[in-house]
């Protein structure tokens, strides 16, 4: 994955970025955190900036801390829904409105990271290490599924999460292969 995404929207530009060096004295107009007390957070926390352009000029940022492990910034942990973007933060997606960047929420969806983020009718399956998630529109867990083993393919060109119209295939780090339907119930 690579550290830096631009996305498109009407006439703003949105730049997200992995923030790798937390000395960095970026300063931003907004910071949210997944943990509550400043003693939760470490100095390993993933870090995720976004900016906001109209015209190539700066309005606002923010500064999104996740848990968990860091995977960077991609096309696949990052959604723009209409006027929502959903990023993931390690473990953590954190869904917020465009343009103001307020946080609409946060919620975890795996122990470890989250590696995609997908549009699924009216709601959101997330692809994590250890769990497939649903949520709705309100970040709200609907279900969780977990294998025998992480969802990492060991080889690269065999994908490890694959939406089809039928449901979700996954394969774990071991080759078992699995397939559920959108209501996480397992079906081979």
């Amino acid at each position: 994955m690579k550290n830096t995404l631009w996305l498109y929207k009407d006439s703003y530009q949105i730049e997200i970025k992995a923030i790798e060096d937390k000395n960095d004295n970026t300063s931003f107009e907004k910071h949210y955190f997944a943990t509550e007390t400043e003693e939760e957070r470490t100095f390993h926390t993933p870090q995720v900036a976004v900016y906001l352009y109209q015209s190539e000029e700066k309005i606002i940022s923010v500064l999104l801390e996740g848990e968990g492990c860091t995977c960077g910034i991609g096309k696949e942990n990052v959604l723009l829904d209409d006027d929502r973007l959903l990023v993931a933060s390690g473990n953590i997606v954190f869904c917020i409105l465009l343009p103001s960047l307020e946080l609409l929420w946060h919620t975890q969806v795996d122990m470890a990271t989250c590696f995609e983020i997908a549009p699924y009718q009216e709601d959101y399956i997330t692809h994590g290490e250890v769990e497939i998630s649903r949520l709705n529109r309100q970040g709200e867990i609907l279900w969780q599924f977990s294998g025998k083993d992480i969802f990492v393919s060991p080889i690269e060109r065999t994908p490890s999460f694959t939406l089809t119209p039928e449901g979700i295939e996954l394969v774990d780090f071991n080759y078992e292969s699995y397939f559920i339907d959108y209501d996480g119930k397992l079906l081979r």
